[in-house]
């Protein structure tokens, strides 16, 4: 007679639905560890696993009707009238959600909702919703508003389809154009509900009646053109001028220098990133600026993944900045005086580099989630949770598994 071993059982996802899980599974491995942002269970798996050796690493452990259709969206979704739902559902939603019904015969399909992300709904449906759960933020807006993107741009098009309404815009409304009819807007009762306003001061005196007292106002001086483009460059000029206003952080670099010849006037509602040898340069248009710092050579930025190796950085030798990237692998070899000397790590979520290079990129870091020194080809399993696998170990790694 044989006599097999029994395994582990390693599931790294981020959603594990263990509803239908049997004892003859459980009893198959000598040990189960999941490691998922949320398990789906019933009171009967949850009392059958408690039986066995089995560890879960969870954000979430949801009891969840068997029964019940279980719907996950990695993105934005938006819950309208016109959804439709043949069962109770449990949605996951990996992103932000937007409800944007008053039937309760829709939302009554759901039995619960989970948001790993921004939540939106109007105020005249809080009692209507089923119970949600909110790894984020939750933005409510009064029902009687008519709700747009976080942030409006203001132009002919919009002027000519508004109404007489409340428009609901999270974060700001931009009035840039002098020649807008905002007297039309006045005229019909057209209303903003947002944080912030910022308006060419040509039309200052007419559009602030659009916003309610509590409105952050910015003015566009006259004469400047709107932008929230972040590199100066070229492009920038030819697009937009040489008299900019920039709604955010701006970045002057190698690439800049023949836009910085051409600029005459500028004003910054954030801090502007500069290369040291141009700051005598862009004095001379005296620039008016929330704040300003130094930085190294070119920049890199707004990158899910980005790999750096000595290659690549021999190709900038003033230097390289890296902004808002999610994932930055950093080769081996690059030594950590290269490092010190010539990167610069700004808003990344992680920066993956060897225990050598670890205190070098620490050094030349600012605002990043997590620097670790794990090798690369173990990258998913710090992510994943436990440890690395082996021969007597079995191994899933899926978006969602159903066990």
């Amino acid at each position: 007679m044989i006599n097999m071993e029994k395994k582990k059982l390693v599931i790294n996802a981020a959603v594990c639905d263990a509803r239908s899980v049997s004892e003859a599974t459980l009893d198959s491995y000598k040990e189960i560890n999941i490691n998922a942002a949320t398990v789906l269970v019933t009171q009967e798996t949850k009392d059958i696993m408690a039986k066995y050796n089995v560890n879960m690493n969870a954000a979430e452990v949801m009891e969840v009707p068997k029964e019940a259709e279980i719907m996950i969206q990695n993105g934005s979704y938006e819950i309208l009238d016109s959804t439709m739902l043949q069962k109770p559902t449990v949605l996951i939603v990996n992103g932000n959600l937007n409800i944007d019904t008053k039937s309760q015969e829709v939302l009554d399909k759901f039995i619960l909702i989970q948001v790993n992300g921004q939540l939106s709904y109007s105020t005249n449906i809080k009692d209507k919703l089923p119970p949600i759960k909110v790894n984020g933020s939750i933005d409510s807006y009064p029902g009687d508003a008519i709700r747009l993107k976080s942030k409006l741009i203001l132009d002919k098009t919009f002027i000519l389809r508004a109404k007489g309404e409340k428009y609901y815009v999270k974060n700001k409304v931009v009035i840039p154009d002098n020649d807008l009819d905002i007297a039309y807007l006045k005229e019909i009762g057209a209303t903003f509900i947002t944080k912030k306003a910022i308006i060419a001061e040509k039309l200052l005196e007419e559009a602030v009646a659009l916003f309610d007292e509590h409105v952050k106002i910015k003015v566009i001086p006259d004469g400047l053109t709107y932008t929230s483009e972040k590199i100066l460059n070229n492009n920038l000029i030819k697009k937009y001028g040489d008299k900019l206003y920039v709604d955010g952080d701006l970045i002057i670099n190698n690439e800049s220098e023949n836009a910085l010849d051409k600029l005459t006037r500028l004003k910054v509602e954030g801090t502007i990133f500069i290369n040291e040898k141009f700051i005598d340069k862009l004095s001379t248009i005296n620039p008016e600026y929330n704040d300003i710092e130094i930085i190294k050579g070119a920049s890199i930025g707004d990158k899910p993944y980005l790999t750096i190796d000595k290659r690549k950085l021999n190709k900038y030798p003033e230097g390289l900045r890296v902004f808002d990237c999610g994932i930055v692998n950093i080769k081996e070899d690059i030594d950590p005086d290269e490092i010190e000397e010539k990167l610069e790590f700004v808003d990344c979520g992680v920066i993956n580099c060897s225990e050598e290079q670890k205190s070098a990129v620490e050094i030349v870091s600012k605002d990043v989630g997590m620097i670790t020194d794990r090798p690369i080809d173990k990258f998913k399993d710090l992510l994943g949770g436990f440890g690395l696998s082996d021969k007597d170990t079995k191994v899933i790694n899926a978006a969602n598994y159903i066990m």
